[in-house]
């Protein structure tokens, strides 16, 4: 299987169905995917992310607030993408069930409220040489706090501020083939089991992606993240 091959028979799942609790009241009347940063929506900055590699297929599945996700994406991206609505209150894995018949051989999986800039040509590649697991990416984290390390008598003996910690998070842009993806859908009831299991018996793999990441989750943190889209806009 060739690269280029590959991309051709790859479709893009983009996760927008959740209701975004932590980010209340501005998710009152506004889907997550659609706060912007920066002047420009999340779901907008993925979107042009994926169609900068001329990603040809790619879908969006809805939940909460579908009908404003469904006017922008028909707006602003006439071609090569679709919105699926996929009901309320469900599981990511009811969603991307209900959307398998419409996806390609292969599917990359990413969340609609999570900014990445990462190579999808590197993932494609590194996925390549591993086609047999499913792949994701992963991030490594950094505190905001000062780290202390201290002996037995209180005396400071190292301290570190903000630090990574080489702890690494999962941050999505999974790559599965469809068909193993359908059985892994059939076989457990949510995503996050779906991805416990994967781990637990070392059937996937992990890119490194050591660019920007932002993920919004509360208020505070998107109005810290409004500042670092700036580097993520550079890229």
């Amino acid at each position: 299987m060739t690269y280029n091959n590959f991309k051709k028979d790859l479709s893009v799942i983009i996760l927008c169905g959740g209701r975004g609790e932590r980010l209340k009241p501005i998710t009152n009347n506004i889907p997550k995917p659609l706060i912007k940063i920066g002047g420009q929506e999340i779901l907008g900055y993925i979107l042009n992310h994926l169609q900068s590699y001329n990603i040809q297929h790619s879908s969006v599945l809805t939940g909460y607030k579908q009908k404003k996700i469904h006017n922008f994406i028909s707006n602003n991206f006439k071609k090569n993408v679709s919105c699926f609505y996929t009901g309320q209150k469900i599981d990511i894995i009811s969603r991307i069930k209900k959307s398998l018949k419409f996806q390609k051989k292969y599917i990359l999986i990413c969340y609609g409220d999570t900014l990445l800039d990462i190579s999808i040509d590197k993932l494609i590649k590194f996925h390549l040489k591993n086609r047999k697991l499913p792949t994701m990416s992963i991030h490594e984290t950094k505190t905001n706090f000062g780290v202390v390390k201290f002996n037995k008598k209180g005396l400071v003996t190292n301290f570190l501020e903000k630090p990574k910690l080489n702890l690494w998070i999962n941050v999505g842009y999974f790559i599965f083939e469809r068909e193993h993806l359908k059985k892994l859908c059939n076989k457990f009831k949510s995503f996050k089991n779906l991805l416990d299991n994967l781990g637990g018996k070392k059937k996937k793999k992990a890119i490194k992606h050591e660019g920007n990441h932002i993920t919004i989750n509360t208020a505070l943190e998107l109005e810290k993240k409004k500042k670092k889209i700036k580097n993520f806009k550079k890229k």
